[in-house]
């Protein structure tokens, strides 16, 4: 077999490189096939997955080139651990239940005291939905799920069983297995808390469409009701690329030189693009501590619009940033950590404070 010469080469180079194109073809078969059956190796000292390159030299010589790539450490494919998240496939081949929100309220199996009041006003904020909507027209009120997100990590055996009698009753616990149950102090990387919000993300874009999910702090009152108005009367907010809450401007991101705006802690809502992004993307993403402007930080570089929502508020003076007085328009109250604040709701879902 003849290899074609470019005749643009001048005629001296021609004569040189006819002759030798066979045997050279041969040698950069074998070469390659060596390194075929060689595979990746080690080096010296570190890990390694690479290749080799080969080459022409002018001296009518093959050349080859190792090329290394230290190695990282194994972890599962994304799409294999946070499942579809919300494409249809055949692990989750959907249609999925439609809710109007989705509710993940982070808590820790100690602070059972939050569960039970926020468990009981979320009852009857149902209640008040189906009025409200009822009031304006809507016939059937929309599906809503929430769920107390906790983890098991560092529980013993008879906690373990708790959590199991307590999900078995109210079916509202999200039980995570490889999550500590509280964060302990301030940890500078992998926030329980942030971890919670996260994979409760997945689980929502796993299992569920919906027009938002919702992160609500366990000593937090949402007035789904009024949410309910908000988003199926009065079309208040948008439904893709919504990033919506309390808004704190330019918070410094830990370890480098960015900073951006982010949802203070109280909660947030997200519309399910965003939510879906993120169950994605959780694998590449920042799991640490604070989780608000952690949460923040995920969103940076892209598109979603970081929407101030004045409702969210704070109900006492402990902080400065958020603090409002109640009125009719409150949508999401923080700090209620007394009996007393809960008790205070009134049978509209009102709260004076």
């Amino acid at each position: 077999m003849r290899m074609a010469v470019d005749p643009l080469l001048p005629t001296a180079t021609r004569s040189r490189l006819r002759p030798a194109t066979t045997t050279r073809l041969a040698v950069l078969a074998l070469v390659l096939l060596g390194l075929a059956a060689l595979g990746p190796t080690r080096q010296k000292g570190a890990e390694s997955l690479g290749g080799s390159r080969t080459w022409l030299r002018a001296d009518g010589q093959i050349g080859t080139h190792r090329v290394a790539f230290p190695s990282t450490p194994h972890r599962p494919d994304i799409a294999h651990r946070a499942g579809c998240c919300g494409a249809v496939s055949p692990a989750c081949p959907g249609p999925n239940p439609h809710l109007l929100v989705y509710v993940a309220v982070p808590n820790a199996w100690a602070d059972a005291d939050r569960r039970g009041p926020l468990r009981a006003q979320w009852a009857k904020s149902l209640t008040l939905m189906d009025r409200r909507l009822k009031s304006k027209g809507i016939a059937i009120s929309p599906a809503t799920r929430l769920h107390f997100v906790i983890g098991l990590e560092g529980l013993d055996a008879a906690n373990r069983a708790a959590i199991n009698a307590e999900t078995a009753v109210h079916q509202d616990i999200l039980i995570l297995p490889d999550v500590t149950d509280k964060d302990a102090g301030e940890p500078v990387s992998r926030s329980s808390t942030t971890l919670k919000v996260m994979h409760s993300m997945a689980y929502a874009a796993n299992h569920y469409t919906f027009d938002f999910y919702a992160r609500v702090g366990d000593d937090a009152y949402l007035r789904i009701d009024y949410l309910a108005e908000l988003i199926l009367v009065d079309h208040a907010f948008p439904l893709e690329r919504a990033y919506i809450g309390y808004k704190f401007p330019d918070h410094h991101i830990a370890g480098s030189h960015s900073t951006h705006n982010f949802i203070v802690g109280m909660g947030f809502f997200l519309s399910q693009d965003l939510t879906r992004y993120v169950c994605r993307a959780q694998d590449a993403l920042l799991d640490g501590f604070p989780e608000d402007g952690i949460v923040g930080s995920w969103f940076v570089g892209t598109k979603a619009d970081v929407i101030h929502e004045p409702r969210f508020h704070d109900i006492d003076h402990v902080t400065t940033v958020a603090y409002a007085p109640c009125s009719n328009s409150s949508l999401l109250l923080h700090h209620m950590w007394k009996m007393s604040n809960w008790e205070a709701i009134d049978g509209e879902g009102l709260m004076q404070c």
